[in-house]
């Protein structure tokens, strides 16, 4: 089965010392039949007391606490995980699904992630027709438009600010972060009344160098017979081995990798980000 070691250093350096405030941490995954978490360390500096927890979507999530003032926070994650992707028998089984047809009980689970604003619906929708053809398709197939129609239609572009783009906002810009085409994807398939979610975590690219790579995310949509299935719109990637999830949730805005805050008279702060991803087997 495929391996993956990953280390992920985040350093924010302030131009004046600060007190740095509670900050949440997604970095290290839960687990569960697809990956298996081997090794895992949290690196802080300045050092803090941890609290891990699990937030209200299953995540494991930790909750770090300073003391003291400081000019610089470096935070490394490093990661040795196993994957176990989906059997051919699985794959199959996937691409001769037609539909999402939900039960009762499935529909009332799934409502989070099937429910959403009306004026976002309303834009995937009309974004979805503007594509569409007369040949009647599947469910599954639309689906898989839908993530092509991002990967070439649109420009891929990298923002460091907080925050998201609407799924309006992409659609007008025609262009936008790995998050954004995450979240505008996550519209397209609950306009076609298909539950999908929000997962944050990293993508394994061949040759590139190392610490070049940066946190990734992508939507899940959910298919009764086979259960989560990873859509990556950015990449062009449907349920591949080298995602690797770290956290999931019904919105991008609910799931930030890194986040806290700082005090200190007109201090402000500068970031850097590596990401390095190495596949073992």
């Amino acid at each position: 089965m495929p391996a993956f070691q990953l280390r992920h250093a985040t350093t924010y350096a302030f131009s004046s010392p600060v007190t740095l405030q509670p900050h949440q941490l997604y970095v290290r995954p839960r687990g569960d039949h697809k990956m298996k978490v081997l090794a895992s360390t949290l690196t802080l500096s300045p050092p803090a007391e941890v609290v891990w927890r699990s937030d209200l979507y299953g995540n494991s999530v930790a909750i770090a606490h300073f003391a003291g003032e400081t000019t610089r926070l470096d935070i490394i994650s490093e990661l040795s995980v196993e994957t176990f992707p989906r059997s051919e028998s699985q794959r199959r089984l996937l691409l001769e699904t037609g539909t999402t047809e939900y039960s009762p009980i499935e529909r009332r689970l799934l409502a989070p992630y099937i429910n959403q604003p009306w004026e976002t619906g309303h834009a995937a929708a009309e974004w979805i027709r503007s594509g569409a053809t007369k040949v009647k398709k599947r469910q599954y197939e639309r689906l898989l438009e839908c993530a092509a129609r991002i990967r070439y239609e649109f420009d891929y572009r990298i923002r460091y600010e907080p925050g998201l783009q609407t799924p309006a906002e992409t659609l007008r810009l025609h262009s936008g972060t790995c998050r954004d085409f995450a979240e505008l994807m996550i519209a397209a398939a609950r306009s076609l009344d298909c539950a999908a979610r929000f997962v944050t975590g990293y993508v394994f690219t061949p040759n590139a160098a190392p610490g070049a790579s940066s946190p990734h995310a992508w939507a899940e949509v959910y298919i009764p017979a086979v259960g989560w299935i990873e859509l990556d719109a950015t990449n062009g990637l449907v349920d591949d081995g080298d995602l690797i999830p770290i956290a999931s949730a019904a919105t991008g805005a609910e799931l930030t990798p890194i986040s806290g805050a700082f005090t200190g008279y007109g201090a402000t702060s500068s970031l850097s980000v590596g990401v390095d991803v190495r596949k073992l087997v």
